[in-house]
């Protein structure tokens, strides 16, 4: 007989998937554990009840008349994982194993994941949740920032100050990818000068995988360790190199996991390499030429604008792509 999952091993795996942020029962619940405290963490639920051990949440949930509402939050929440009976199953079974690759530079999905700075990765984010409710197979690729992009404060004289805070990946709900021989995935880039090495974060939203590549391995030299650090950060060297990560670095991690996408969504320019390299896998493993590569790839892609202004594109000088 399964044993009953105790009220802290139900919330701990609310927490670990990004659904509850778009639930604000689940959202009501973890706030009402401790308001303070959820306010003082950010409102991460990992942090959350990294403070309230089984017995002193138990307590607290009897105390606040919780029990029903978190049976009931993750009973819901499973079955939802588990329909197969969504938009998705019905209308885009088309894609089935090949899923949609959605690139894009930023994910604003919750404040607690720290990897956005505004409308584009709000808009990223909603679709990923959008993506998850519908059904859609779908995966997302993405950057992994350490210190994200700044938190703001106002100063006495009513000046703004940036403070970049260290994101600690077990302070979220994120776990190391493995690839298809169920080792973790390391992917390399290689540029003018080095080869650059990323290993890989996932985190589940909803019934969606978004992946997250991540510099920081002692394979990289420190400058490029710092790559992703900051969101739109450095000058355009560092720019294009956080792209050629992005494209070509989220291309190969993605068939380094067994996903050969049917589609390639490019969220804005910043993943632009990705088409390319999906055209040398398509010239170098299947043998084709230039132009029937180009061809092939060019029929899986869909690029999306966010900010059709020349300010909100970047604009790299040819010697930097030669």
């Amino acid at each position: 007989m399964t044993q009953e999952r105790t009220i802290h091993q139900k919330l701990s795996e609310l927490a670990g998937n990004l659904w509850w942020t778009w639930q604000p029962e689940v959202t009501g619940i973890f706030r009402e554990i401790d308001s303070q405290l959820w306010t003082d963490v950010s409102h991460n639920p990992i942090l959350l009840l990294r403070e309230y051990h089984s017995e002193k949440l138990e307590a607290r949930a009897r105390e606040a008349v919780l029990h029903a509402r978190i049976h009931g939050a993750y009973r819901r929440w499973q079955e939802y994982m588990q329909s197969d009976k969504t938009w998705g199953d019905t209308h885009a079974a088309v894609l089935g194993h090949r899923p949609a690759a959605y690139f894009s530079a930023e994910f604003g999905i919750h404040e607690s994941l720290r990897v956005y700075s505004g409308g584009l990765g709000v808009l990223a984010g909603d679709h990923l949740k959008s993506a998850s409710d519908l059904g859609i197979p779908l995966v997302a690729i993405g950057l992994y920032y350490q210190e994200g992009y700044f938190t703001q404060t106002i100063n006495p004289s009513g000046w703004q100050e940036e403070a970049y805070p260290h994101a600690d990946p077990q302070d979220l709900p994120v776990h190391v990818a493995l690839d298809t021989e169920g080792k973790p995935v390391i992917v390399s880039v290689q540029t003018r000068n080095e080869t650059i090495y990323a290993r890989v974060w996932m985190v589940n939203v909803g019934r969606i995988t978004l992946y997250m590549l991540d510099t920081d391995v002692p394979e990289n030299t420190e400058a490029s360790r710092r790559l992703t650090a900051r969101l739109y950060g450095g000058d355009q060297k560092v720019r294009i190199r956080q792209e050629l990560v992005l494209g070509v670095g989220g291309m190969k991690a993605l068939i380094a996991m067994g996903i050969w996408p049917r589609v390639i969504h490019m969220n804005e320019g910043h993943s632009a390499f990705a088409p390319l390299e999906m055209i040398r896998r398509r010239m170098k493993e299947h043998g084709l030429s230039f132009d029937d590569a180009l061809r092939e790839t060019a029929a899986m892609g869909v690029f999306t604008t966010h900010t059709p202004v020349a300010a909100g594109h970047d604009r790299f000088d040819n010697g930097l792509m030669d």
